[in-house]
């Protein structure tokens, strides 16, 4: 019969040695006491094992308990799925989420992506994934983990599937290296898409004459060409095609790293009438087109709290700064009757589908 129950104390009252009732129980004969902890004892492929944890790394402390492993590793063994790495600590602890988990978020950075995204996944990790799944041996995880798990988050549905979607990224990546042997069902997530907000040129106005006048330029620049923040903070004198009456989209900030734009394809913007080329006048080709008080390149939270204290004093109601410049662009064109695809282009989107949600707000038209 494979393996046995056995326990290294000796009786707690006497000091003799407990009396091995095999399949049944240890009890010291003269005293009558059990001990509090016991191992197995067994042989695999000649070698002497002796497993003092169960899978999940707790201490065995009652025969009962020892015997139902014992039965378990018994069975697993006829039905040839047993593996004694699945019982000794130190293979367990190669497979805790507390391993795995920095491991998949290292593979992550690997990928270079983008310092705001793996921020993002840095706090998942910390905050919702390791309390979850860090004790865990991650060949287990099975679809009540994570349906567990679903019930504890909070926030709004587009918050719930973004948590989701890179705890199942991370399933993925265990299936991929044979860890777990498929990726449990996730509850289906449908998120109501966002209200996109925007303002009329004549606010926009407003609150750009009440900028300081040493930031007002890429405020001006902002609200007449629909880019991105981060885009617009990267842009360098060298994008700018005056002959032509272009500017080059090409790269962007996430957080304080320049790298590729979103979708990575560079695109050209026709510069509206409106742009000042006394801006780049004296400056290098290589230089940041905008410059901040100290001479370097605007910050995102630098530019909101511009746009902010120019929304108090122009007393109109605060709108957020990406709200505010590129989707109050995209809209006023809507209502103004230009295409959809136009103003795609002009966005830089990958498809026509990103910019249809732009149609919901084709009132005015």
């Amino acid at each position: 019969m494979t393996g046995k129950v056995r326990t290294r104390e000796k009786c707690g009252k006497c000091g003799g040695a407990f009396k091995v009732s095999e399949e049944q129980d240890i009890i010291c004969p003269q005293c009558g006491t059990r001990p509090k902890s016991f191992y197995l004892r067994l042989y695999w492929h000649g070698t002497e094992y002796r497993i003092a944890k169960d899978r999940d790394g707790h201490t065995i402390d009652s025969y009962r308990r020892a015997h139902r492993i014992l039965e378990g590793i018994r069975t697993e063994i006829e039905s040839k799925t047993f593996s004694i790495s699945d019982y000794l600590p130190k293979e367990l602890e190669l497979f805790r989420g507390r391993t795995l988990l920095p491991k998949w978020y290292g593979s992550k950075v690997a990928l270079n992506l983008a310092p705001s995204h793996l921020r993002e996944v840095k706090r998942y990790v910390d905050k919702m994934f390791l309390p979850a799944f860090g004790a865990l041996d991650c060949r287990e995880i099975r679809t009540y983990h994570i349906e567990d798990f679903f019930i504890t988050l909070k926030g709004a549905d587009k918050t719930k599937q973004n948590i989701m979607v890179m705890l199942k990224n991370f399933c993925r990546w265990l299936m991929d290296r044979d860890i777990l042997r498929r990726v449990p069902k996730f509850p289906e997530i449908s998120p109501e898409l966002p209200v996109i907000l925007w303002t009329t040129k004549e606010v926009q106005l407003k609150v750009v004459a009440a900028v300081p006048e040493k930031d007002r330029a890429i405020f001006q620049f902002a609200v007449y060409h629909p880019i991105r923040p981060g885009e617009l903070r990267a842009l360098r004198v060298k994008d700018f095609m005056m002959d032509e009456g272009m500017v080059r989209i090409s790269r962007a900030f996430s957080l304080k790293e320049e790298r590729s734009r979103k979708n990575k394809k560079p695109y050209y913007l026709p510069l509206s009438a409106t742009f000042d080329r006394v801006v780049l006048k004296g400056k290098l080709p290589e230089a940041f087109a905008f410059l901040n008080a100290i001479g370097r390149p605007y910050t995102a939270s630098g530019l909101r709290k511009v746009w902010q204290r120019a929304c108090k004093n122009a007393q109109v109601p605060y709108i957020n700064f990406y709200n505010a410049t590129r989707h109050s662009t995209a809209s006023q064109a809507l209502n103004a009757g230009v295409s959809l695809d136009r103003i795609s282009a002009a966005l830089g989107h990958s498809s026509l589908e990103i910019t249809r949600r732009y149609a919901s707000l084709n009132v005015q038209k």
